[in-house]
């Protein structure tokens, strides 16, 4: 049945009487889409076209409910150990909505902002809730792994994001195990043949985290100084970006060495938690 997975925990085994389910108390005859506002200036006498600077998405709001699957009322022990999942989380965090065979179909970042419980003889039948996203569409995650020995490779990377008109920043997981040094280069011969270069030590897993302009050293948790990836001019970096469709990378390295590629993407599928 279709449920999801949220702070570390799913709705097949919350409770351990039997599985929670996605559902409604309330007949569904339409489903959200979106709302966005224009963001521009005035009109003027002078000038009557206003100057048009985009558009402002309003975040997404989930209202549905859980019910056990097995129809008998929540106990009071089984209701306060659901609220105390959904409700303790103080940051957004994924949810990952599956469907009836267990599959992942839709993934959401938020939180949990409102619950309501619906009461019935023996405790509770159910509660409906409410969950504020952090944006207004869901997401779908990519993640690949490259290994070059020495060579050098080209990929493709298809980048299915619903979102045509803005690049995805991936982050990089380089894993370099032959040389005491090496510089890998990664280009993207789709964005203008575009590339970043960068020095790699032998069994140091290192983290570049193209979106937030972080290199960092997963194994001693610290932030990589930029001289120490063997950049200089720290005004002309230009970090791996992917544009919507298929991008052809290419990855050069002298040294034998493992590159993962992971990032998320807007899926515009709406009614993903129905």
């Amino acid at each position: 049945m279709a449920g999801f997975i949220y702070n570390g925990k799913s709705t097949k085994d919350i409770i351990l009487s039997t599985e929670l389910i996605l559902a409604t108390f309330q007949s569904v005859d339409s489903v959200d889409g979106m709302t966005r506002d224009d963001v521009a200036g005035n009109s003027t006498i002078a000038h009557s076209i206003v100057n048009e600077y985009g558009t402002i998405y309003d975040n997404l709001k989930i209202e549905y409910g859980l019910i056990k699957k097995d129809k008998t009322p929540f106990t009071e022990a089984e209701q306060q150990i659901v609220e105390a999942w959904l409700t303790s989380p103080k940051l957004s965090q994924d949810i990952q909505i599956y469907d009836c065979e267990g599959n992942i179909t839709d993934i959401y970042c938020g939180k949990f902002t409102e619950t309501e419980w619906k009461p019935m003889s023996g405790g509770f039948a159910g509660l409906s809730f409410t969950f504020s996203c952090n944006s207004a569409y869901g997401k779908k995650k990519f993640s690949q792994t490259y290994s070059i020995n020495g060579s050098k490779i080209n990929v493709t990377i298809n980048n299915l994001t619903d979102e045509l008109e803005e690049y995805v920043y991936p982050v990089l997981n380089i894993y370099q195990t032959s040389n005491t040094n090496a510089t890998i280069t990664i280009k993207n011969k789709t964005d203008n043949n575009n590339s970043m270069s960068f020095l790699t030590r032998r069994n140091n897993h290192m983290v570049i985290d193209c979106k937030n302009c972080i290199p960092y050293d997963q194994t001693t948790s610290g932030i990589i100084a930029y001289k120490d990836l063997g950049w200089q001019d720290v005004g002309n970096i230009y970090w791996l970006r992917l544009l919507p469709g298929e991008n052809q990378i290419e990855i050069d390295c002298s040294a034998t060495v493992s590159v993962k590629v992971e990032f998320d993407y807007t899926c515009k599928r709406v009614g993903g938690w129905i």
